[in-house]
């Protein structure tokens, strides 16, 4: 029940109460209140004494005869002592029986009011008329003020049971009004208060309540306001954080898995969704159902809980590194997992040290190069009058290795400071129609409409020399074909570059080793055609993979991101 309610029914019982208690007191004091009053109006008259001896004298006589005939008079006052007594008796008992009637119709009119047939219109009962007794002595005279007092304290005391009911109806009512009026700004208070914490149990923190009243009533809605304020900065705040946070984990290339006690799913990224080839929600999965279809590699890898290197894939082998974490939220233990594709990491730790001892070999070999250039120019002056056809072919064997190892660390140097890519927009037609003028190809697929994004000096040159592998690897030209195509994968889409071949393709261990600067199969190779086209590919955010195909020759895939 409400507080404001029950102040206004306890307020009308006490009112009720008091009103109560009037009526009894009334009727408890008029009576005596009456007879005090007529008492001490009653007026005492004058009484003149005058003796008179002569009828003195007659009295003593007759005072004298009256004692001769005592006994007599005592056996008549005894008679009517006892009549007088008979007489008293039967008024006794007809008053008895009045007061026995008038208790049966009040328990009766007690019914009808219980009932709801109550009758305000008083019964009338004939009053009892008593005869009053000879012995009793004579009433006084009563003045008409005073008698008229007496008769308005016997109607005040007289009051019927519905006149009662009335009055403490209205007494109730009004002082029921009263508290009411003066308690609006209350209730108005706590229902407002009421409201916002039930909004609150409900994480709502956008209500306000009214500042009603004065005092304590409106000190409480101000710091209700203050308080609710605050819980939405602080929710506001939260929910930034959260955001951030699961934008930074969404976009990390790490995969992360949150399980729990029950090896149960609860958390996982985009990278994750990529690596089980899941398209929908995760959450949920236990992780026997995650390791369905999952390489086997990877598969043993997550069930062991062990950190540390492993690699998967036959043809196109990534390393990955498994790190687990464990930690108490809630009461319950969780299990963290991270996988990292370490793949292109080592490459790229790989390739900077090539580049690094590339650096410092090309260093070394121009200072050495470039006096001998000079002094091969010296030596062509100062014998300049010497005709010795020997001496002249020293020179021009010293000018020709010179020259071939300048070029030599030029395309070293060239490799080992890659310039960044200029990307623009290029239309593939084109771009096919310019590598036709140097290698014959067959192109399948219809190119894509959209077009390529990227720095076209340099996807030339990756293509020309990959163009050029594939004619010396011993296939027919008119096998030699490109394919591009674009495609829409979970991480964004990009466009799928396809060349292959009908040659003799490539060993196992040639494959492994085969994007590794300074690795070359070929006699005259320098080792740097396929390492440059990786770096290449990598510096526009691509990837690069060779395959041996069931049916002979070698299939080389380029993925650039749009």
């Amino acid at each position: 029940m409400l507080i404001r309610t029950k102040l206004i029914i306890y307020s009308m019982a006490c009112c009720a109460f008091g009103v109560l208690l009037s009526f009894a007191l009334v009727k408890y004091i008029s009576p005596y209140a009456s007879s005090v009053a007529t008492s001490n109006t009653i007026e005492i008259p004058d009484v003149n004494v005058q003796l008179d001896f002569a009828e003195l004298e007659k009295t003593v006589a007759s005072i004298e005869l009256a004692l001769n005939n005592s006994e007599q008079l005592q056996e008549a006052a005894a008679m009517q002592a006892h009549q007088r007594a008979e007489q008293i008796k039967a008024e006794l008992q007809k008053l008895e029986q009045l007061k026995q009637e008038q208790l049966q119709i009040k328990l009766f009119k007690l019914e009808q009011l219980k009932e709801g047939l109550f009758n305000s219109i008083p019964h009338v009962v004939e009053p009892l008329r008593v005869e009053p007794l000879s012995i009793l002595p004579p009433k006084a005279p009563v003045s008409p003020a005073i008698s008229a007092e007496i008769a308005k304290g016997d109607r005040v005391s007289s009051l019927t049971l519905g006149e009662g009911l009335i009055v403490l109806f209205l007494a109730c009512a009004v002082c029921g009004l009263g508290i009411a009026w003066l308690t609006r700004h209350l209730g108005r208070s706590l229902d407002s208060l009421e409201v916002g914490l039930l909004n609150f149990s409900d994480n709502d923190f956008s209500v306000s309540i009214p500042e009603h009243g004065e005092g304590q009533l409106k000190t409480l809605a101000q710091l209700f306001n203050h308080s609710a304020a605050k819980l939405r900065q602080e929710r506001q705040y939260i929910y930034q954080r959260e955001l951030l946070l699961d934008k930074v984990i969404q976009s990390s290339p790490n995969v992360m898995l949150l399980l729990d006690d029950h090896q149960r799913l609860i958390y996982a990224n985009d990278a994750a969704r990529h690596l089980f080839h899941k398209k929908g929600r995760m959450e949920g999965l236990s992780l026997d159902e995650l390791l369905v279809d999952l390489p086997e590699v990877l598969a043993l890898a997550l069930k062991h809980e062990k950190n540390g290197l492993f690699a998967m894939g036959e043809d196109d082998v990534e390393t990955w590194y498994l790190s687990r974490g464990h930690f108490l939220l809630n009461n319950q233990q969780h299990n963290l997992i991270l996988l990292k594709q370490m793949t292109r990491e080592l490459n790229r730790q790989e390739v900077a040290v090539w580049k690094k001892v590339i650096r410092i070999i090309s260093h070394e070999l121009n200072n050495s190069v470039a006096p001998i250039a000079s002094m091969v120019n010296s030596g062509r002056l100062l014998t300049k009058d010497i005709d010795n056809p020997k001496l002249t072919l020293i020179f021009d064997t010293i000018e020709n290795r010179t020259s071939h190892l300048s070029q030599f660390i030029f395309n070293y140097a060239r490799f080992a400071k890659l310039p960044l890519p200029q990307r623009r927009q290029v239309n593939w037609g084109q771009f096919t129609a310019q590598l036709t003028q140097h290698y014959p190809f067959k192109l399948i697929h219809e190119l894509p409409e959209v077009d390529g994004f990227f720095d076209q000096g340099q996807m030339e040159q990756v293509l020309l020399n990959l163009l050029k592998n594939a004619h010396e690897s011993g296939s027919n030209p008119e096998d030699v074909t490109l394919s591009i195509r674009y495609q829409t994968l979970v991480d964004g889409g990009g466009f799928s570059i396809v060349i292959e071949d009908r040659g003799a393709g490539m060993s196992g261990e040639v494959l492994e080793q085969a994007l590794l600067p300074f690795y070359s199969t070929k006699q005259s190779g320098t080792g740097l055609g396929l390492p440059l086209c990786r770096e290449i590919i990598e510096a526009h955010d691509g990837s690069i993979s060779m395959h041996n195909r069931s049916d002979g020759g070698l299939l080389v895939r380029l993925w650039l991101p749009q």
